[in-house]
């Protein structure tokens, strides 16, 4: 799981920092495996920002989804199959960001 941590953390975080960037915004603090969202961002924002390493992750997964099952060869078998693992498994680190934009959008 440590190697797990080690080879997302980094990408993960840094599509949140990016994303804080696209709206003109910085986190108060980030490391390697945190990033500090500022309180003050609209619903729309705050949506963008938590759920852009999701949209990338799970847009990644589908679209080795769709190698797979366009696949003419051995070549995009394998492409295929290592997008949809390295998307899939990027995918299950956002779980908790998409229980957060759950909760944030049902809170009145």
């Amino acid at each position: 799981m440590d190697f797990l941590t080690r080879l997302y953390g980094p990408p993960h975080e840094l599509l949140h920092v990016l994303a804080l960037r696209l709206i003109g915004r910085r986190a108060v603090t980030w490391t390697w495996s945190h990033v500090d969202i500022p309180d003050d961002l609209t619903r729309g924002q705050y949506v963008f920002v938590a759920g852009l390493p999701a949209l990338v992750f799970w847009g990644a997964a589908l679209a080795g989804v769709v190698l797979l099952l366009r696949a003419d060869d051995a070549a995009g078998l394998a492409a295929g199959l290592i997008l949809l693992l390295a998307g899939g498994l990027g995918g299950l680190s956002t779980l908790g960001d998409l229980a957060l934009i759950a909760a944030r959008l049902l809170e009145r």
